[in-house]
């Protein structure tokens, strides 16, 4: 109903050529002590000189908590979930949306499962998106695989929109205001 529903929040720190990504979701809806619709999704990403080197999450989705942890071998990223055990070959960019590198990928690393999901990606140009007090231009990509999404992109890369459908609600996602 055009009210909040939560937050979305990334954190990032660096350490020389160490950098560590966190992403906080807390998303719920209720009605007075009724939880309609829960989901929490706590994901730490980190890497050395840009390569992916681990990836841990928990998840909790319809009431049950779920985790992964994946880290880099020689031979790939090596997974460990309940609904995917096993090593991914080549590039793999976690499903934080944060990179807009995902964006130029046939299939995403999903952080809650651990598979590697199928993704169809149109770029339909550059739109003007309110962030904060201003209005910037920012490259939007729709994205069809396990959630139908929008995603924006400032010129610098940086994410600072997501719109999608879940249980039947419209849920968006604006940066509250640029960084620096």
């Amino acid at each position: 109903d055009g009210g909040p529903l939560g937050h979305h929040i990334l954190t990032f720190k660096r350490d020389g050529d160490a950098l560590t990504v966190e992403t906080d979701v807390d998303l719920k809806v209720t009605l007075g002590p009724i939880t309609f619709f829960e989901y929490l999704h706590d994901v730490t990403e980190k890497y050395v000189g840009g390569k992916l080197t681990w990836v841990g999450s928990r998840t909790k989705k319809d009431g049950k908590w779920k985790t992964l942890s994946a880290q880099a071998m020689a031979s790939g990223l090596k997974v460990e979930s309940e609904a995917f055990k096993g090593t991914l070959a080549g590039r793999v960019i976690p499903s934080t949306h944060w990179n807009q590198d995902e964006m130029k990928q046939a299939s995403m690393f999903s952080t809650e499962t651990g598979e590697m999901l199928p993704m169809k990606v149109t770029d339909r140009g550059i739109e003007r998106v309110k962030v904060g007090a201003t209005t910037i231009e920012a490259r939007r990509y729709d994205v069809v695989s396990d959630l139908t999404a929008s995603f924006w992109y400032d010129a610098q890369g940086r994410w600072v929109k997501c719109a999608f459908e879940a249980e039947g609600s419209k849920i968006e996602y604006v940066l509250r205001k640029l960084p620096g």
